[in-house]
């Protein structure tokens, strides 16, 4: 997993991800405010959102060359307040390859790419 420190708040972060997917034509399947979710049923826990999110095309080639991407497809990111820090982190291509038989896929690089692009914009 890759850690990138964020220039600003989680809630912002969030935002502005959201923005950018939406811009570069993916899907968000789902939005997860774990925070609000903690203090729904009572308790307390730092800023912490899921962002769920895809593109059919692209997610449904990396799964007939292994089925088993399928648990984790479509991409996730979490992007979380931690030691005083907001923090976006994600999978990379080296945990999907020795997870999956995906080893030098093309979708590969263009998953790299965007997470790649998503941290430059925040940090």
């Amino acid at each position: 997993m890759k850690q990138t420190v964020l220039k600003v708040s989680v809630g912002e972060a969030a935002e502005l991800v959201k923005k950018s997917l939406q811009d570069k034509g993916f899907t968000l399947f789902a939005d997860i405010d774990h925070q609000a979710n903690a203090v729904s049923v009572g308790l307390e826990m730092p800023a912490s959102r899921a962002l769920i999110f895809g593109n059919p095309l692209a997610g449904t080639k990396l799964m007939q060359k292994d089925i088993l991407m399928s648990l984790d497809l479509p991409l996730r990111l979490a992007i979380v307040e931690k030691d005083a820090q907001a923090l976006m982190i994600h999978q990379t291509t080296d945990d999907y390859i020795g997870s999956y038989q995906v080893e030098n896929h093309q979708v590969l690089e263009k998953i790299e790419e965007l997470f790649s692009v998503l941290a430059s914009e925040l940090s």
